[in-house]
This record gives C-alpha cells, structure tokens and sequence, in this order.
C-alpha cells in the first residue's frame, strides 16, 4: 500500500484550525462596532470632510415657488402668511416677505433640511431686509431665525432676536448675546457655524456679520440642543405686547457643510466671513480621550486576532 505524501497527510487535521480562526477573527470584527471599537476598514480610511467649494445643503430659491422650499403649519402662520416678492435690494432676486400687524405675534417657515443631531456641525448664512419702520427699539423679544427643540413648550436653545436696537443670540430665550447694533431699514447679513450638542462643554456657536467675526465659541449653560434634535424656523415671532407692525423681507437663507458652501450672493458685505482656527472643535479633550482608547482597544483586538492565526500558520509549517 502506497503511503500518503505529507501535504496530504497535514490537510485534514490543520484546514479546520485555519477554518476556526478566519471565523474568529470575521467574529470579532462584526462584533467591533457592538462593542464600541472601531472597523478595521474605518482604520485604514481618513474621516471624510466636506470638499472645499461644496455647494450648500439647502438654500433659498432664487426663482420660481419659494414657499414650496418650506414646511407650512397653520400654527406657524396664525397671524400672517409670508408673500413671495421683488427683492428689496435687487428687484431681479425673489424674496418671501413677512408681516405682522400690532399685536400679532407668528408669522414663520420651516426649510425642508433635516433635524439637527447630536454632534453635528453646520453653518447658515441668513441675509433679510428690515423695513424702514421696523420696530427694533422695542425692548422685549423679537424673534428672526430660530434652532428649536422638538418638545413643544419651552425657549428655543439658540436664536436670532432684535431688541433694544441689537442684534442679539438668545440660548432659551435668556443669556442675550450682543451681536451689536441694528436699525430700522438695515440689512441683517448673518452667518453662523454651531455645534449641536447637549452638552455645554461641546455645544457651541460662532457668528459673523458680514466679514466680521463677533462672537467666538459662545457655550450656551444648556447647550444647543436640549432633547435629541432641533429644527430650523425662520420668519417673525415676536412679544404679542408690540403694538407696532413688523416686516422683513427675507433675501437669502443657506445651509451648508462648510463656511464657503453658505457664501451668500445676497449681501452687500464685500469681504467674506472666514474661519480663523478660533471656531470649537467638534470633539471635547475628555471626548477625544475617549476614542483614543477606543482605537487602542480596537488594535489590540486585531493584533490578538492576527496573532492567532499566526500562530496557527507556524504550527502547520512544522507538520
């Protein structure tokens, strides 16, 4: 009886190791993400950023049914429903205008763009045209552009007022942050990166007027969301104690993943906003140190693995 050659001997008893140990290790990568460890593929791949130049998410039509670009509620224009008109400062442009009598207090849209999440960052630039009789020396709320959570009662975590003659950032309806002066007629040309975090050591907010950069990575106490998500309204809500009408008309709103995708034809600032590496991280030190351990683990589960199968190899080339 002829003898079975060695290569032939060795198979059966070492194929099942090597079967055992490539399930193990597809094992134990399925299992990363479950266990709060990174995929190896993530490992070899850089984070992805926005590209340079990208164009917004979400912006105002320059054209056409700019009212079909928004969400619409009764509740959100029980006292006025905004108009599409002739922009102001460029008859050429489309604006949507909103009006609201003495007394009156709601007139607002809400963009068609997804909530607002949890670590998310995004910018917005809001360019309007206050009418010559505006009533910005009122000395109580008038909203503009707000980021509101999803429960129903309660001030919004972030918003854009005009009160007193300033422009301010209210962060739940308190906690007024002067972005400087306004008056009667002029254009509010706005932009503005946040943070979207419940936590105040993360959430935060970075504002320019027109290329000026006034107010650097405000934290608000509670944060900038205060559930799980926020969405973006934008019109006239204001003190239903003002007697005096209010209209604005609003000229271009954008969202966009990068400062320059929000870049407004719109305004009449000549100089763009630009980030000047004071803007907050979107991840705090403690958080950070959290994923640095995290991706340590995650080797060391890899290279326990590897070691393994290596070993394993080193056996059957012994055989």
């Amino acid at each position: 009886m002829s003898r079975p050659d060695a290569a032939s001997s060795r198979t059966p008893r070492t194929a099942p190791r090597v079967r055992r140990a490539a399930i193990a290790l597809l094992v134990a990568l399925a299992l990363a993400p479950a266990l709060g460890l990174p995929a190896v593929a993530a490992a070899s791949q850089p984070a992805s950023t926005p590209t340079p130049g990208a164009g917004p998410l979400w912006a105002l039509p320059e054209g056409g049914d700019l009212l079909s670009a928004f969400g619409r509620s009764d509740y959100n224009e029980q006292d006025g429903t905004p108009q599409q008109v002739a922009s102001p400062d460029a008859p050429s442009r489309q604006a949507l205008q909103f009006t609201l009598g003495g007394g009156d207090e709601r007139t607002e849209l809400e963009p068609k763009i997804p909530q607002q999440r949890e670590g998310q960052v995004q910018y917005y630039s809001y360019v309007a045209r206050l009418a010559d009789d505006f009533p910005t020396d009122v000395n109580t709320w008038q909203v503009l552009l707000q980021w509101h959570h999803l429960g129903s009662s309660g001030s919004p975590p972030i918003a854009l007022e005009v009160r007193g003659n300033r422009l301010m950032l209210a962060a739940e309806g308190e906690d007024l942050q002067d972005l400087g002066p306004i008056r009667p007629g002029d254009q509010v040309d706005v932009t503005m990166r946040v943070l979207f975090s419940q936590d105040p050591s993360r959430g935060a907010v970075d504002v320019w007027r027109g290329s000026d950069h006034v107010m650097r990575a405000y934290r608000p106490e509670g944060g900038t969301m205060l559930d799980e998500g926020n969405y973006l309204k934008v019109g006239l809500y204001r003190d239903d104690s003002i007697d005096e009408e209010g209209r604005l008309w609003l000229e271009d709103l954008r969202v966009g993943p990068t400062i320059e995708s929000v870049r407004s034809p719109a305004t009449s600032s000549t100089a763009a906003p630009v980030e000047d590496g004071t803007t907050a991280s979107p991840t705090s030190s403690s958080s950070s140190t959290s994923d640095t351990l995290t991706w340590v683990a995650g080797g060391l589960l890899v290279l326990v693995v590897l070691g393994a199968v290596f070993s394993l190899g080193r056996r059957f080339a012994r055989r």
